[in-house]
């Protein structure tokens, strides 16, 4: 499968970034780059919000894998699903893994969700860094998978051929989205990528940011309103409602990115 080649001095600050030392490509160290990216690299759409608004033509929006990592060590960012999945399996090809892409469903929307497939010891894992789920889960044929984290009991369920329903177990909506286990080409992912920045493309006109911090998933989304910080674990759901005036100074020492930047996103949506 072809991928974004990433020098290895390029590698080497990633991993440095992660604080993952570089090591053979086994499931253990894949849990342990997954659980180190969730934590560094948010789900955000503050970076593609600024691209958009300060690019002149969309062909030249995209965040390919060597800019979004350049902007994630430097500013904190990280992407929405399309670029962020793109980023993290061009590092784990650098680092020896297998693997493709592939485009998903979440309920009646079609085709609008990212995530990785990897073979490893004879065995297919999902690998999902934006939803997140926060392990590699395995994805059988023909049978009903269940994988229990800290943060979630996962449960990957076959209902046709090369498709999959992810569910997880402390989440208002149980259901995560729908595997479609069919490898995308890296020319068509372009495209999509490319295409995500156009009109119809996702979270252009909301801010939404989504890190795990300690042991609680937190997250932004600019549509709920009031203002609030929403942060998740198994305990339950918490809210912490801020003023607009302090909003971006909340969010970006919540989050570790720029205050300027944040500021500018929310001044580029619909109120």
């Amino acid at each position: 499968m072809e991928y974004p080649k990433l020098s290895g001095a390029l590698v080497k600050d990633i991993l440095d970034y992660l604080d993952c030392p570089s090591m053979a490509p086994t499931l253990r160290y894949l849990n342990r780059l997954i659980q180190a990216y969730i934590r560094k690299v948010p789900w955000e759409s503050v970076s593609r919000i600024v691209k958009r608004h300060t690019t002149l033509d969309t062909k030249d929006c995209p965040r390919w894998p060597e800019e979004f990592w350049h902007e994630a060590m430097r500013d904190g960012f990280g992407g929405t699903c399309y670029e962020s999945s793109l980023a993290f399996y061009s590092l784990l090809m650098a680092l020896g893994y297998e693997g493709y892409l592939t485009v998903n469903d979440m309920g009646e929307t079609r085709g609008c969700h990212a995530a990785i497939v990897l073979l490893l010891n004879g065995h297919k894992y999902l690998v999902d860094i934006t939803i997140p789920v926060h392990v590699a889960v395995r994805i059988a044929p023909q049978k009903i998978v269940r994988r229990n984290t800290a943060f979630h009991n996962y449960t990957i369920r076959p209902v046709q051929e090369n498709k999959f329903e992810v569910e997880r177990s402390h989440h208002p909506r149980r259901n995560a989205f729908t595997i479609i286990d069919v490898p995308v080409s890296l020319a068509d992912y372009r495209k999509i990528v490319g295409n995500d920045y156009k009109e119809s493309g996702y979270f252009l006109s909301s801010v939404v940011m989504v890190k795990v911090a300690g042991n609680k998933t937190w997250r932004f989304f600019s549509n709920h309103q009031p203002y609030r910080l929403e942060s998740f674990n198994r305990a339950g759901k918490e809210d912490t409602f801020m003023e607009p005036e302090a909003l971006p100074q909340r969010l970006a020492e919540m989050f570790q990115m720029p205050e300027d930047k944040i500021s500018a996103a929310l001044s580029w949506i619909p109120v």
